[in-house]
């Protein structure tokens, strides 16, 4: 039986999310979720995804479609924005949660983004109400020169993502291409 994931994209439509000149964060989210949704069905995951173009998406509508969906795991994209630099991820206050963070804590690594930590805050909606094994990841700041990356690095970001939920479904990954340039020209 096939594993199910669904990626949750921040922002769209109406709300852009974080905005610095040419860097929109609801675009930026979009570009790493398709990305991660490709890696993920390339090992024949069924995925689900709360958009896959610009449009409004509060955040209640993904929560209710992601729980619908009924997945094993799920992860919601976002970057930051507030002029620090790094990544990090939010968990729910249990120990898959947790466990699923440092995974993805381990592949952002491995593209050589630093890490701000794995942090739980109660206030979040996407932690407290999906009720699956989850976790909010914010890439980089959208505001920081230093810490921004292009497309091709945004959709590094997305493999990453898809990598970590793969080992935490206990699936193999397939040595080869993730997001070629081809598909890269596509998702963009």
């Amino acid at each position: 039986m096939s594993k199910r994931v669904f990626i949750g994209v921040g922002h769209g439509g109406s709300d852009p999310g974080a905005v610095s000149g040419s860097y929109v964060e609801a675009d930026i989210n979009l570009v790493m979720a398709l990305a991660c949704k490709a890696e993920l069905e390339r090992h024949g995951v069924t995925v689900g995804i709360s958009r896959t173009r610009d449009e409004n998406d509060r955040l209640t509508e993904e929560i209710k479609e992601c729980n619908d969906f009924g997945p094993d795991v799920a992860i919601e994209i976002h970057n930051n924005s507030g002029g620090g630099d790094g990544f990090e991820v939010y968990t729910q206050n249990t120990a898959e949660s947790k466990r699923l963070a440092q995974l993805v804590q381990e592949e952002i690594w491995k593209i050589n983004q630093n890490s701000r930590g794995i942090k739980y805050n109660a206030g979040l909606g996407w932690t407290r109400q999906v009720k699956c094994v989850t976790v909010l990841a914010e890439g980089f700041f959208v505001d920081t020169p230093k810490d921004r990356y292009d497309a091709e690095g945004q959709q590094k970001f997305g493999v990453a993502y898809a990598h970590a939920l793969l080992r935490y479904l206990n699936i193999k990954i397939k040595e080869g291409a993730d997001v070629t340039k081809a598909e890269a020209k596509e998702i963009i």
